[in-house]
């Protein structure tokens, strides 16, 4: 076991994956809680300790063989802090970032389910409309996942070290409140009648127009009632009876529920399930791992998977 007594200082390993990750010294320093100099210093032990220039000091950042030792060695440490905050019982915090939609009507009624089954798991669900950047240079005691909705007419690329897994890919439906639907001068037929109704719309009206084209209606452009800025404020004005909302079943399962929303439907020609997108949960490679994050993503795909069976099985009876 000799060759373990040629393994460099712990410190000046985690003082190297800090700088190489934040890109500076006094960035390295400030994510490690020390004094500049300390980090200097480590990094300048390291580099003679192995004999290779591990930092470009003309143009900074890493050498190609600072990148190499760092890509090798990040996830080994990364790796036995967690095995030790394991051993421990210790779990840091884990935030899960999503929409407002589907945080209200969606995540928040189960998340009792989720705290009674990893009482030691601590999640805080934090509602932000934005998509969140991550940053996986970024050293942080707290675990960082998003659920965000990601169309397919539009799909954004998942940036370097950062793991994404589409947990559900709901179909979308029209919806109004009864009181609008009874308000219709014309009834609904055929999916085409919907041109001619109060549809509310949001940012712009692409996911109408793709709705449409998956009825086999070609539409160039869908006027609509009401423009708004996202989905939330567009069922909010679904609920006041303003006109027709285009949702899937996790951004209203409690207005299906209580009947404040329904689905539009026709007579003759029914209408068709289309899915536009999928709910994707992203996090950092280095918290993709993390016993928590596994808990949350295994938890995800169960309570997603069987809310996709249920929504399925009371389509079809």
């Amino acid at each position: 076991m000799e060759w373990r007594y040629h393994i460099p200082p712990l410190a000046a390993l985690n003082a190297f994956v800090a700088y190489a990750r934040t890109g500076g010294i006094r960035r390295a320093a400030v994510a490690l809680g020390v004094d500049h100099a300390v980090v200097s210093r480590h990094l300048r032990d390291l580099e003679n300790t192995l004999g290779v220039a591990l930092r470009n000091r003309s143009e900074g950042g890493l050498t190609p063989e600072g990148h190499d030792y760092h890509a090798r060695i990040a996830p080994l440490l990364d790796g036995l802090a967690r095995a030790t905050a394991d051993i421990r019982g210790q779990m840091p915090q884990v935030t899960l970032t999503c929409s407002h939609g589907i945080a209200y009507h969606w995540l928040l009624p189960r998340l009792a389910s989720f705290r009674q089954l990893y009482p030691g798991v601590d999640l805080m669900l934090r509602p932000v409309d934005s998509d969140c950047r991550f940053d996986p240079d970024r050293i942080d005691t707290v675990l960082h996942a998003d659920i965000r909705y990601i169309n397919d007419h539009n799909p954004a690329p998942i940036p370097p070290r950062v793991r994404a897994l589409p947990v559900a890919r709901p179909p979308v439906f029209p919806v109004a409140s009864p009181a609008c639907l009874h308000r219709l001068a014309h009834p609904l037929r055929r999916a085409a009648d919907l041109l001619h109704a109060p549809l509310l719309i949001e940012d712009n009206d692409t996911e109408w127009r793709l709705w449409f084209a998956g009825q086999s209606v070609a539409v160039a452009h869908v006027a609509g009632c009401s423009r708004l800025w996202q989905a939330h404020l567009a069922l909010a004005a679904a609920r006041a009876g303003e006109g027709i909302a285009l949702a899937n079943a996790y951004l209203l399962e409690d207005d299906l529920q209580t009947g404040r929303l329904v689905r539009v439907t026709t007579t003759d020609i029914p209408l068709r399930d289309v899915s536009l997108g999928a709910y994707v949960l992203r996090a950092t490679e280095q918290a993709w791992q993390a016993r928590p994050m596994v808990m949350l993503r295994t938890w995800l795909e169960a309570q997603l998977h069987a809310g996709t069976a249920a929504v399925v099985t009371s389509d079809h009876h």
